[in-house]
Parts: structure tokens; sequence; C-alpha cells
């Protein structure tokens, strides 16, 4: 689902880079309409990510349990998004002084309404300051996303759930923590204290991100019989999860009212996904799916992040030197075309991860190594 969700996302933003909005295309045809219709849900799979990872990263908080270490899960976390940041940043200023030279109106704004996704006017910025924020997941909060690269907004996102979310265990779980009175207090104060900080978007995001904590705390509450019948009805309620998601994936895309003041469309989402995690994770063990299947969808959910990261960039750097003011009409040449793109920007995903991402574990290694040495822990050599 995560890598399904990455490519989602990649292709809603290439084909607004070569294509021409549905609006503008000449006699598009029901293949077309269903097309683009695939390809305009980035943010609803932004959402997805978010669910998936309350679910995945929540989820290793509440299993370590007392057991639960600040450094450890810093390590973790930070040792994830660096290795693929730092490169994709690196990537994204490189990309960025080709398009100066090609084509400085994309990057000060001039496309913005005609890709939906480009930098909007007086907003790209490229400093040493935005990208020491970056770095520290401040795009957004206190400075904008660095270069061309927009999609590096979740990113903040997903950090500071990371932060909050251990914060509001530690003070609300009391004495199952393994905390002091003080300690909890103190997760209270600083908790509070990043609410109050932190742009109530992100708070709202953090809302949908909870949904995939409580979709893994529910199973655990009493023992799911998933897979394990014979009956054909066991097949029942993962059909109705899969209706539910779908429906309020309609919901979110093209039935939210415009007027209301609350994002509820993504609330309604994320309640979806979580609904459909919750029935539909256990039978991802318990079948034996085809092994080629299985890392299939292993290896394309492995790559999802640098996928995400990596691809924004390429994309802008695909419109600006083939599709400026010529972008395709629908027709079975242009998606053919646009997959062969598509085909080049996940290949160039999987080189990011297996150049960088594949290395993380090393990579965390590394970084609680000094603090192991102080401390005179030895560790053996790897083999």
């Amino acid at each position: 689902m995560r890598g399904i969700a990455a490519v989602l996302v990649c292709a809603g933003h290439l084909r607004n880079a070569t294509m021409v909005d549905l609006g503008s295309a000449k006699s598009p045809g029901l293949a077309d309409t269903v097309l683009y219709a695939l390809t305009s849900l980035g943010h609803q799979s932004v959402m997805v990510f978010f669910v998936l990872s309350g679910y995945l990263v929540g989820g290793s908080v509440l299993t370590a349990g007392p057991r639960f270490s600040w450094r450890n899960y810093a390590q973790a976390r930070l040792s994830r998004l660096w290795t693929v940041l730092l490169p994709c940043l690196a990537l994204t200023w490189a990309i960025d002084q080709t398009i100066v030279n090609l084509a400085p109106q994309v990057l000060s704004g001039a496309y913005a309404a005609l890709w939906h996704s480009a930098p909007q006017p007086n907003h790209y910025d490229a400093s040493l300051s935005t990208l020491l924020g970056n770095l520290v997941f401040l795009q957004t909060i206190k400075v904008p996303v660095f270069g061309s690269n927009g999609p590096l907004w979740s990113l903040a996102n997903e950090f500071w759930y990371y932060v909050l979310f251990p914060l509001m265990l530690m003070a609300f779980a009391g004495r199952k923590t393994g905390t002091t009175v003080l300690q909890r207090g103190a997760a209270a104060v600083l908790m509070m204290g990043l609410g109050l900080l932190l742009p109530a978007e992100l708070l709202c995001g953090y809302a949908i991100w909870l949904m995939g904590v409580v979709a893994f705390v529910i199973p655990r509450m009493h023992t799911p019989t998933f897979g394990q019948s014979t009956n054909p009805d066991r097949w029942l309620q993962p059909a109705m999860a899969t209706l539910a998601f779908l429906a309020a994936l309609g919901f979110s895309k093209w039935a939210t009212p415009k007027s209301w003041p609350l994002p509820w469309g993504d609330f309604v989402l994320g309640t979806g996904v979580a609904y459909f995690v919750y029935h539909c994770a256990p039978l991802a063990s318990a079948r034996p799916w085809p092994r080629w299947m299985r890392s299939a969808v292993e290896r394309l959910s492995d790559m999802s992040f640098s996928l995400y990261l990596s691809h924004f960039p390429l994309v802008m750097l695909i419109g600006t030197t083939a599709y400026l003011d010529e972008r395709l009409q629908p027709s079975l040449a242009a998606w053919t075309v646009m997959l062969g793109w598509l085909a080049a920007l996940l290949l160039a995903g999987h080189v990011v991860w297996w150049l960088c991402e594949r290395h993380t574990s090393t990579v965390r290694r590394m970084m609680a190594w000094p603090m192991s040495a102080q401390r005179g822990i030895r560790h053996p050599p790897s083999s």
C-alpha cells in the first residue's frame, strides 16, 4: 500500500507536467477520464502515508513499552530520514541549477498555475538557511521547502509526529511508561508547547497519523481470526473494509465541500484507511502470496521513501526540457510516453534506494557508535 501511494504521488506530478488538464483535453474518452482520476490522488496518497506511519512507527513505540529509549528511537528515526533526505537535497540543488540555465521562469513561478505543483511566484528559496531549516525539519514552519522539491512539506509533518507521539504517551500513560512524575510532567509541558508552536494544518495531520496508531492498538485488544477460518465469509470484512476505503477516498477527493473550515475529507479518508489496515493487514501475513509477488511488493515498499523524495525535481527537469508550453493531449501515445517517464522515475528512485536508503541500518550503527564508545560499550566486529 505504501509503494502504491508513492507511485500515485509520482504519477500525479508527472501527469501535471507532461499532459494538459482534463478540462483542456479534446474529446477525452472514458479510459482517459479514469486515468486522470487515478493520477489526481497525490494528496490522498500522502494521507495514506500518514496513517501507515502511525501504524508502523507509533506501533513500534507502543511495542517497546517501558523499554522505550529516546536515544534509540531518535537514532532510528533520524537515520531513516537523513539517509535519504541529504542526497535528495543535493539532487534538488543540482537539478535546480540546470533548470536555472534552461528556463529560469520555471523556478520563479511562471508555471505554478499550469503545472499545479511547480514553485509558486516569489516562493523559491535555495539559500543556506533554508537548506539547514529543511535538515532539521522546519520547512513550512520557519522556512519554505528547499528549492523546487515541494513534497518535502510532508517530511516536516512526519518528523514532528514522531516527536509528539512518545511525548503524548509518556504524559498520559502514567506509570505504564516506567517514568517518574517529573518526567511525565516535562513531557506534558513539551507536548503542549509544541501544540502551540506548530501550525494548525500540521496538527490536523497528526490526528490522521493517530488513526494509524488506533488501527495498530485495536487488534491487540482482542485476538483477530483473519485467515484462520475456511468459511467463505472470512473475506466479508476485508471486502467491506475495501469498499469503505474506496468510499472514503471518493468523499475526500470529490465530495468534500470547499466551504468546510476543517479538512474533514482528510479525516474521513484517514478513518477509511485505518479501517482498511485494521481488517486487511493480518491477511498480508496469513495468505501465502506467490514469491515473485511478495518480492515485488516488498521492493516497491522499500523504495517508496526514496521515490517520494527524489521524483519531483526530476519531474521538473522533464517538464522543463520537453513540455514547457506544449503539454500532450490525452491519447494512447501520450499515456505510453508518460508511462515510459514514470518507469524512468521508478528506476531513479530505485537507484537512490540502492545507493542510500538500503544502508540505513549502517548509518544507524554509525550514529550509535560515538555514544556507545563514550560509555565504554564495545561492539563485536561485524561479519
